[in-house]
């Protein structure tokens, strides 16, 4: 559905006519028109802000309007980093407890950021917060940018009118939740070189060195060591078949992003993250940790629980935990209270189940899911010092067995053909 001949300043194009102004952007919407039905379409104007306008100016209402992306459009990582979505958090908390109006604080940050895309970002909201909309109703716009917890609690907030305490609640988790990745990032640099200077050092062997040897080898009748064999014969298979390697690497890196935008295979390969040995117990973790985080600061908010538990299964990040956690929202809706879904769902822990009865017997579940966050986030930093303190030896090891392997092939062939010259 494509609107046509407003009287307004705004100007929508049908799709034919859109290549000749490269500013429009294409935007889908859903709502409900004047006589009540639901509607969905695709528009183009320069921002959101225009299509809301011009929308409600015709009788929509409870739109639901977001970039329209086609097939081929994969986001590699996330549009603008956690670490300029936190920044960006502790200045408006900042603005807002010094009193400064939430308008003027996005118009600040807009014109200071150095981010461009968050400058851009923060533009629309500017835009959309000046048209008379609410702070959480823009955010909740950029999915990709904004958590979707994000827009919940700045809602609740703003009901409640305490807005600055809804930020810096979300600055305290968005800070938590940075430092995780940050250590998890700092213990792959370390193993990250190694793997890349070995790498770099088979192929140097494999290309320039063993090629050598190769010739050599073959103008003596003499009988190889298998450690020597192997070596020359892997060799010969990197030489000739390097491209269809290059090949499988790059197709299977493709396939992993399509499975990531795949909602079935985001949930194949959440699946397979858990039941791998190491990094299984840590995205578990990972997982619990969010969801009790998050469902602790939306009930403190006021948040409804079939809400929140929606809410919270979304920024676990795991597909298997929000599935789950989806159904078990179902019985709550039916009445079944909070604790018995949850267990019934199978991918809580015993003593998770446990303190959510007890929160939920007692009246303080928001307290009970806090305590819980902090014992998980407490567990995950110390596995994580253990895996990191794991990580670099297992990886000098297999590393070193490699160029151990590689310095026994030489040194055996060498001292094969020493013995059967001498003989």
């Amino acid at each position: 559905m494509t609107l046509l001949n407003h009287k307004s300043s705004f100007k929508l194009f049908k799709t034919s006519e859109v290549r000749e102004d490269s500013k429009l952007v294409e935007f889908a919407y859903e709502g409900i028109n004047k006589i009540g039905e639901a509607v969905s379409g695709k528009l183009f104007t320069m921002s959101r802000s225009e299509a809301r306008y011009v929308l409600e100016r015709d009788g929509f209402s409870s739109l639901n309007i977001s970039n329209k992306k086609r097939w081929y459009d994969i986001e590699f990582g996330r549009p603008v980093s956690l670490e300029v979505l936190l920044q960006m958090t502790r200045q408006l908390a900042s603005f807002s407890e010094a009193g400064i109006p939430v308008a003027k604080g996005i118009g600040i940050l807009a014109e200071t950021t150095d981010d461009k895309r968050m400058a851009e970002i923060l533009q629309e909201i500017l835009i959309d917060i000046e048209g008379g909309a609410q702070l959480n109703e823009s955010v909740k716009q950029y999915p990709h940018i904004f958590p979707r917890y994000y827009s919940a609690i700045l809602s609740s907030a703003e009901r409640s009118g305490d807005l600055t305490e809804a930020l810096v609640t979300l600055n305290a988790y968005l800070e938590r939740d940075l430092r995780s990745k940050r250590a998890v990032r700092s213990a792959m640099i370390y193993p990250a070189v190694l793997v890349s200077l070995t790498f770099v050092a088979i192929v140097v062997l494999s290309v320039y060195v063993l090629p050598r040897f190769q010739v050599f080898f073959d103008s003596l009748s003499v009988n190889l060591p298998l450690t020597t064999r192997m070596l020359l014969a892997m060799t010969h298979f990197v030489q000739h078949w390097a491209w269809a390697i290059a090949l499988v690497l790059v197709s299977g890196i493709t396939g992993l992003l399509f499975m990531r935008q795949n909602i079935n295979g985001r949930l194949s390969l959440d699946r397979l993250i858990l039941k791998m040995p190491i990094a299984g117990p840590l995205a578990q973790l990972v997982a619990l940790e969010r969801f009790c985080r998050v469902l602790s600061t939306l009930v403190r908010t006021q948040v409804h629980l079939p809400e929140a538990l929606e809410l919270a299964g979304a920024s676990t990040g795991n597909r298997v935990f929000e599935d789950a956690i989806m159904e078990a929202r179902k019985r709550v809706l039916q009445g079944e209270g909070l604790a018995g879904p949850l267990e019934r769902a199978n991918i809580f822990p015993a003593a998770a189940i446990q303190i959510f009865r007890i929160g939920e017997e007692s009246g303080q579940l928001g307290s009970q899911l806090y305590q819980a966050a902090s014992f998980y986030s407490d567990e995950l930093d110390h596995k994580l010092k253990n895996f990191t303190a794991l990580l670099e030896p297992a990886t000098l090891l297999i590393i070193g067995g490699g160029v151990g392997f590689v310095a026994v092939a030489l040194v055996s062939a060498m001292y094969g053909i020493y013995s059967g010259v001498r003989g």
